[in-house]
């Protein structure tokens, strides 16, 4: 398994992605399991009465990687490590062989909020509703004061080889020594 990590907006996903094309293995974030928890509880209707919590999508997340590690799936994986949550780093460590990128950007605070302000899920008038905010601008002023306390919780070191990829103008190092990297550290 590769671990991508690093602050909000710092570039994990897009890397994340690209890097699971290169080595032509299954992407999983746990972004995208939260939202498919929303997807399912009604997020792009007007139906949505209730927002899966965090700690229910870190949960399935770290169960479907534990899943696809004991059937020997090797996967991309991006998920912020939080010290705050060392369980989290256990569960993804004893679940198979990994390294770990993090993803490091000078704009990654303002690329988070950009990314915020134009999200068609967040900006979703019954969404926006049940998470109590009137507008995706206050959504976005509050997640970025929350975004700030995880970037200060990320844990800076694990037990595995690990690489740092400063992503402010493409991949320093490029992709192709991040693949190397990630298939000679395994």
């Amino acid at each position: 398994m590769v671990l991508v990590t690093g602050a909000p907006g710092s570039g994990k996903s897009t890397l994340a992605r690209e890097l699971a094309r290169e080595l032509r293995v299954p992407y999983l974030a746990r972004d995208d399991v939260r939202g498919g928890l929303l997807f399912s509880a009604g997020a792009w209707t007007d139906a949505l009465h209730a927002v899966p919590s965090s700690d229910e999508a870190v949960d399935l997340f770290l169960d479907l990687i534990e899943m696809m590690l004991e059937r020997r799936l090797s996967c991309v994986v991006e998920y912020v490590v939080r010290t705050n949550r060392p369980a989290d780093l256990e569960r993804l460590l004893a679940a198979g062989d990994c390294v770990v990128i993090t993803t490091v950007s000078a704009r990654a605070l303002q690329r988070f909020i950009t990314r915020n302000l134009n999200d068609r899920l967040i900006s979703n008038p019954a969404v926006l509703d049940v998470i109590g905010h009137q507008s995706v601008e206050s959504h976005t002023e509050a997640a970025a004061e929350r975004m700030r306390r995880v970037e200060a919780e990320m844990c800076g070191r694990v037990p595995v080889p690990m690489l740092s990829v400063d992503t402010d103008d493409g991949y320093q190092p490029p992709i192709d020594d991040i693949v190397e990297f990630a298939t000679q550290s395994l």
